[in-house]
């Protein structure tokens, strides 16, 4: 059975390994659609460097400057990112933005002495359906160094910026 026909498997719809993204058939990722993205390190923990963890956070938020995207807020942990976003009237379509992002943080990374590649090779999507807010999928998002234990509270984990009033 085909992607995107009706009741395929759900396994197949999930990401496994590397390389393999769930993306919705016919659907360009353009427009006003909440887009959740969870992005995952190709190993290891690499973000428990300082540096890097801030230079990734900065590289969200200046490429969704640059591609004139709608940055709701993010969170980074030591080996993923969650970045919650909207391609808004930009016209560009979150698989470019992605593959903007992966680029430019991995050559950073190299740059920096690090092995290439930073990231896995697919990205995890989700697009907020109609009954969820923004709101309330941040509010999941930032959480995730709490239920990590991490931290005790949201706010104090150094990598969460949120751009929206929770």
């Amino acid at each position: 059975m085909a992607r995107g026909e009706k009741n395929v498997p759900i396994r197949q719809l999930r990401t496994y390994g590397r390389g393999r993204a769930v993306r919705l058939a016919d659907y360009d990722y353009t427009g006003e659609a909440i887009v959740h993205l969870a992005l995952c390190a190709d190993r290891g923990r690499p973000f428990e460097d300082a540096g890097l963890a801030e230079a990734v956070c900065s590289s969200v938020e200046r490429c969704c400057e640059l591609c004139v995207y709608v940055l709701f807020g993010l969170c980074l942990t030591p080996d993923h990112l969650h970045v919650l976003l909207s391609p808004g009237e930009s016209g560009v379509a979150v698989r470019d933005w992605l593959r903007r992002f992966k680029s430019f943080t991995t050559n950073e990374f190299v740059k920096g002495g690090g092995d290439s590649p930073l990231w896995q090779r697919s990205a995890n999507d989700h697009v907020c359906r109609r009954e969820e807010t923004a709101e309330q999928v941040l509010a999941y998002i930032i959480d995730n160094p709490v239920r990590a234990g991490l931290v005790a509270c949201w706010q104090d984990w150094p990598w969460t910026r949120v751009f929206i009033t929770i």
